[in-house]
């Protein structure tokens, strides 16, 4: 009877232990599964976030990005990406997919607005050291004008603006009477005054900059170059010094961290801003001309013309830019997954 006894507690005990190893067997492979079934979500989270900020950095540099993109491979994973509606209420979804998990992550964003500089006259230096050279038939006038010469409805500004009244008397006491009557706007000629103007102009042009259309390093640019139309102006950033000559042209924001020399027929329609050591040199042998706004910022700034320059004031050149300009920054209004 013992013997029977101890042989049935030994068979309990084996059946209870059986049972706890299939139940840890049991419980570990379900573990396991749960372990790898977080890792498929997470991973195709990741996907379908890192899709979102790989197209927004596409749009960044391609503004007019828009439509359907499928089949793109990520992290051993694939996603698909629809970009649909204005820039001021964008929608960029990705659908990302990893193993069997699908994961959709939605974004709202509008794209920012372009920050344009605040124009107070035809040309406008801020330097503290200032040449100036001016001959020729140049004409500086800070009337408004239209975007194609014609005069304009706006009001009047300077043909001429500095920061320190002595850069004004400097500019007065040094100027041909030819070239003295030649200077119009606001005033009478010559229009030349000093303003107050606190803006950082580092900073706004690295705004500009980082929304850069066209990118040019130094060197000459000739006829067939075209830096923007009316109908579709652009931001270019020329690094360097630089020479538009021949029938060159463009609209929107020319930025030039360096020396601009404007020769032959060159025409913009928009905003050029020149800062470094900057010197502007006008050399035309035809009708070139700025319609907009012209800014030289530098320690030191050489204003040198010949030849026959015109440099007019156009509030719709400018407002042109301003409407039709797109920047490269977002602001992100809802993130939803």
């Amino acid at each position: 009877m013992i013997g029977k006894g101890i042989l049935i507690v030994v068979l309990g005990i084996s059946a209870i232990l059986s049972f706890m190893m299939i139940s840890l067997n049991s419980n570990a492979n379900a573990g396991t599964q749960v372990t790898v079934d977080f890792f498929d979500a997470t991973q195709a989270r990741l996907i379908a976030n890192s899709g979102v900020e790989i197209f927004l950095e596409k749009m960044r540099r391609n503004k007019s990005l828009k439509g359907n993109f499928t089949d793109n491979e990520l992290m051993d994973g694939e996603y698909d990406i629809y970009i649909y509606g204005p820039d001021s209420a964008l929608t960029i979804k990705c659908v990302a997919t990893f193993q069997d998990v699908t994961h959709t992550s939605k974004v709202t964003a509008k794209r920012s607005g372009i920050t344009m500089p605040e124009v107070n006259s035809s040309i406008y230096v801020s330097a503290d050291n200032l040449a100036l050279n001016l001959n020729g038939n140049i004409d500086i006038d800070g009337n408004d004008h239209l975007s194609d010469g014609s005069p304009g409805p706006n009001p009047s500004l300077p043909g001429i603006a500095v920061d320190d009244p002595t850069d004004s008397a400097f500019i007065v006491d040094n100027l041909k009477p030819k070239i003295s009557s030649s200077i119009k706007g606001l005033g009478g000629s010559p229009s030349v005054t000093s303003i107050s103007d606190g803006t950082d102009w580092m900073k706004l042009t690295e705004n500009i900059i980082f929304a850069a259309d066209i990118t040019l390093p130094s060197g000459t640019y000739a006829s067939g170059t075209v830096l923007g139309t009316t109908a579709e102006p652009k931001i270019t950033y020329a690094s360097g010094d630089v020479d538009f000559s021949g029938s060159a042209e463009g609209s929107g924001i020319l930025v030039v961290n360096g020396n601009l020399t404007l020769s032959g027929n060159f025409t913009f329609k928009g905003i050029i801003i020149a800062y470094g050591s900057s010197s502007i040199v006008t050399r035309t042998v035809g009708n070139a001309g700025i319609y907009g706004a012209t800014i030289f910022v530098g320690q030191s700034v050489d204003l040198q013309a010949t030849g026959n320059a015109l440099l007019y004031y156009s509030k719709q050149a400018i407002d042109n830019a301003s409407v039709n300009l797109k920047s490269s920054r977002f602001e992100i209004l809802t993130w939803w997954e």
